[in-house]
């Protein structure tokens, strides 16, 4: 079984450190693809070219949603994983015990591993280990972190690249998993909390309270044009928005 990893990236000198908690996996059955947005960084593109066994895409693109897509295009494993240039994962196991869980039941469509977000000091700031996923809960607005999940390639066939254009590249992964919760109802996706994917705080969803206000509208007004397909379509986003309280570290 290959994992394809992709990982979307301009101008951060940090994807090194996302790329070595890669490449030191003990599981080596590993394509490894960076979706680069076209970086002028002189010291990372010097690194990029003595990157070993490494796709590296550099071409123009229109934000992180679209360079996944791209990534997702070159990608050739039976499971595709995503990740951001600042995470890492946390120890060298966590491939090869995601693809024990594959082996141990052919139907698993996909392996959710924890995730926790850091601060610039290196503190654990929030948490988020999901105990389980499926569409019922995704629909009641109850999401896994999607960068913690390794996917069966027929997933992304089935459900289609982000929609980035819709929102302006605004919770582009939420909506992804609401029309994978529609469009492949019965997926299986197990969960594997011994291990984590370690994420630097902020971004476009998360880096400040105008970001998150912002995303609220967008699964909102996401849930309202699906709202057939959702048992209540009004408390999903709240739901959502809510829920990450709890996974808070005070």
């Amino acid at each position: 079984m290959k994992i394809s990893v992709v990982i979307p990236n301009f101008n951060d000198l940090r994807i090194s450190r996302a790329i070595n908690s890669v490449q030191s996996q003990t599981y080596k059955n590993i394509e490894l693809i960076v979706a680069d947005g076209g970086s002028k960084n002189e010291e990372l593109l010097a690194y990029y070219s003595q990157l070993p066994n490494v796709k590296v895409n550099i071409e123009k693109d229109n934000g992180i949603f679209d360079a996944l897509n791209k990534g997702i295009a070159l990608a050739t494993g039976d499971v595709i994983y995503l990740m951001g240039s600042d995470d890492y994962l946390s120890d060298n196991l966590a491939f090869e015990q995601v693809v024990n869980k594959f082996n141990a039941n052919s139907s698993l469509d996909g392996v959710c591993i924890g995730c926790e977000f850091f601060n610039e000091e290196g503190k654990i700031i929030r948490t988020w280990y999901p105990d389980s996923v499926s569409s019922k809960k995704i629909k009641w607005g109850i999401f896994p972190p999607h960068f913690s999940l390794f996917l069966k390639r027929h997933l992304y066939e089935k459900v289609g690249p982000f929609n980035y254009k819709l929102y302006n590249n605004i919770a582009g992964d939420t909506v992804w998993l609401l029309d994978l919760a529609v469009k492949v109802p019965d997926f299986k996706i197990d969960v594997l909390n011994a291990h984590h994917l370690k994420m630097e705080y902020g971004g476009a969803s998360t880096g400040s309270k105008k970001a998150v206000i912002r995303q609220f509208k967008v699964v909102a007004d996401y849930a309202k044009r699906n709202s057939k397909h959702l048992p209540a379509w009004f408390l999903l986003s709240p739901i959502r928005t809510f829920s990450k309280v709890f996974q808070l570290k005070f």
